[in-house]
């Protein structure tokens, strides 16, 4: 928020305060929310985990003379906020003494990695609405979550979020569209990466999504962003059997500890559960486990359970469409 606003500030004394062009708003201030998806989102970030965010501003319109009495070199809201999103991005990935402080990753915006870096909350509307927004990208709305704005422009936000998440109708379809998605991503991934790999965090991850999705429209209190929190959520709605939510619950944590532990050591595969004999020592001490046949054990487990439960609540699922 700190980048933000400085940034927002030095772009105000060069081109002057953005204002809204139409409405009932007309010639009153712009105003942007960052919404965060992914790990930050849910708010479970990992060790190097990238910052995944959408630049939405309130309408487009053009910036007015500066306030400060400086050069009122005016331009168009949507090259304001394009430009202060560079620049959030450049901030914040910039590298210093002790490496770079974070990787923002802006490519899950409607328009895409080759379209606009900021856009408009009524393009955003529009893009959902009228069917363009594609299934995995309410999937990640799931995750959504507004890090900057003020409370009212949040709330405008994350209605327009809500809607692209959960207002289309669930088809039946849908269930399997998401399942090959599954394991589409695990085709170039190891059976020991934790991320990706059967059994792997992102099963759970979308099991929470379907769920969520099919379910959220009618039950609002299930749209929760973190997936430990969203894990219960379902569970306290009935959506999520006792011995499910146990397992999937004590499965990711179990996953996303070991992760974090292996980026400490700064191993070659941050997701790869590894091989290497003195790795998996390092790794079975600093999370406890006697030896390392222990933890392969425990990890090998794991993998079979979600993958086991991932099927099983995906089967129950398409007989009950």
């Amino acid at each position: 928020n700190q980048i933000t606003l400085a940034e927002y500030e030095k772009l105000v004394d060069k081109y002057g305060e953005p204002t809204i062009g139409q409405g009932r708003r007309k010639g009153q201030r712009c105003e942007l929310t960052v919404l965060a998806l992914g790990k930050l989102g849910g708010r479970e970030p990992n060790y190097h985990s990238d910052l995944d965010v959408v630049f939405l501003y309130e309408a487009d319109g053009s910036t007015v003379a500066n306030r400060r009495g400086g050069r009122s070199n005016t331009t168009t809201n949507a090259h304001f906020f394009g430009e202060l999103g560079q620049r959030i991005i450049k901030v914040a990935g910039r590298l210093g003494p002790y490496g770079r402080l974070y990787e923002v990753d802006p490519r899950l915006r409607p328009t895409g990695r080759s379209g606009a870096l900021a856009v408009p909350l009524d393009e955003f509307r529009r893009y959902f609405a009228e069917g363009d927004g594609q299934l995995w990208e309410r999937q990640s709305l799931c995750k959504g979550r507004v890090i900057f704005g003020s409370p009212e422009a949040a709330e405008r936000t994350m209605k327009a979020v809500n809607r692209a998440a959960h207002g289309p109708a669930w088809k039946a379809t849908d269930l399997e569209e998401i399942r090959l998605m599954r394991y589409r991503l695990q085709e170039t991934a190891s059976k020991r990466n934790l991320k990706r790999g059967p059994g792997g965090t992102v099963d759970v991850e979308f099991v929470v999504q379907m769920l969520q999705l099919r379910h959220g429209g009618k039950k609002p209190e299930v749209r929760v962003p973190g997936t430990f929190k969203a894990l219960a959520a379902l569970h306290q709605a009935g959506l999520l059997s006792d011995d499910d939510f146990k397992h999937l619950n004590r499965g990711y944590r179990f996953q996303r500890n070991v992760e974090a532990r292996i980026r400490l050591m700064n191993a070659s595969g941050r997701h790869e559960l590894p091989t290497d004999a003195t790795e998996l020592g390092k790794l079975a001490f600093l999370l406890g486990y006697a030896d390392r046949a222990a933890l392969v054990d425990e990890a090998l487990n794991i993998f079979r359970e979600n993958r086991r439960r991932f099927e099983k609540i995906f089967d129950e699922a398409s007989r009950s469409v």
